[in-house]
């Protein structure tokens, strides 16, 4: 439970300081208070830069996924839902997935925008460790079994400890679908992992062996902490478009993991909502605004759209209440 407080509380100064800089924003564009034709925009935080440029001065808010979905969870909740919902994956339909209540708003179908993998950097002797657990191709299968384990076992010296995975954690999309990748290695066959997965011992055991890699919510704040300050882990996942430019100036290598493992930049904009009568914003406005977020993506990184099969809703709704639970 403190955990989730303190991740709770940690969210909360980022929405609002986002939130205050976009009021700052909408003064310095003559008082008009921006694009009002968008309505209110809730965006992942992971992808703020190019949210708040496509926004032009509409009102956007930072705010993890997951406290998103917390919040329109809340069908009594005297707080409007978004008339557009940014997100990297398709959080909307976690949302339904995890609730029976029809009350709740509804979005309509996303418009996938970019995608960008996750993938793990390291270096130096951390690379060797690495090379020694994942002697051929970096796998979710192989960075589970290593984690925890002592440098000893690994080839490496004593006093680099035990391999520590570094990781974001959720409400962050990127700390959940992280998750769905380490979720994928608990079933013994070749079948996707499931709810009994991931509510299992060996689930549970695999959270509690992660722990002492958990580096936050945001992503480009572990990526920061992880390539300048020695020691934050032995490597890193993250996504591919947030740290291979800080970790290869830094000499770092970025590898891929398999199964490949894709967050999906996605917009949504809201049909319904119990709550509140504002119109949501016209179907010209929504594409103008993907258009945009798609250019100030692939300016940074992101590549087109993933044609891999998505993640189970169900099942990420199911990873996410099962880390609340720890």
């Amino acid at each position: 439970m403190a955990r989730i407080l303190a991740l709770v509380a940690a969210v909360g100064l980022v929405a609002g300081a986002v939130v205050l800089r976009g009021a700052i924003d909408g003064d310095d564009q003559g008082g008009k208070g921006g694009d009002t034709s968008l309505g209110a925009i809730w965006c992942d935080p992971l992808l703020a830069e190019a949210c708040t440029a496509a926004a032009r001065g509409a009102e956007v808010e930072m705010i993890e996924p997951g406290e998103a979905l917390t919040r329109l969870s809340e069908p009594d909740s005297q707080a409007p839902p978004p008339s557009m919902w940014v997100t990297a994956g398709d959080w909307p339909s976690i949302l339904a997935a995890a609730n029976n209540d029809t009350e709740l708003p509804t979005f309509g179908t996303p418009a996938q925008v970019a995608s960008t993998p996750l993938v793990v950097a390291a270096k130096g002797d951390n690379l060797k460790l690495l090379d020694v657990a994942c002697p051929k191709t970096v796998t979710w299968n192989c960075l589970a079994d290593a984690t925890g384990k002592n440098a000893t076992d690994l080839g490496g010296a004593a006093p680099l400890g035990e391999f520590r995975l570094g990781h974001v954690v959720p409400p962050s999309s990127a700390g959940l679908v992280t998750l769905a990748g380490l979720a994928g290695t608990i079933p013994d066959d070749d079948a996707p992992p499931d709810r009994d997965d991931v509510t299992s011992q060996a689930f549970g055991g695999l959270l509690g062996r992660i722990d002492s890699g958990e580096l936050g919510v945001s992503s480009s704040s572990a990526v920061k902490k992880f390539t300048t300050t020695p020691g934050a882990a032995s490597v890193l996942i993250a996504p591919e478009a947030e740290i291979t430019g800080p970790a290869t100036a830094r000499g770092y290598e970025v590898r891929p993991v398999q199964p490949v493992v894709n967050l999906t930049a996605q917009v949504s904009a809201r049909t319904t909502s119990p709550n509140d009568d504002a119109q949501p914003p016209s179907a010209e406005a929504v594409t103008d605004f993907t258009d945009r977020l798609g250019t100030g993506l692939t300016t940074a990184g992101w590549e087109p759209p993933s044609d891999a099969d998505p993640t189970d809703p169900g099942l990420l709704a199911a990873l996410l209440e099962s880390w609340n639970a720890q």
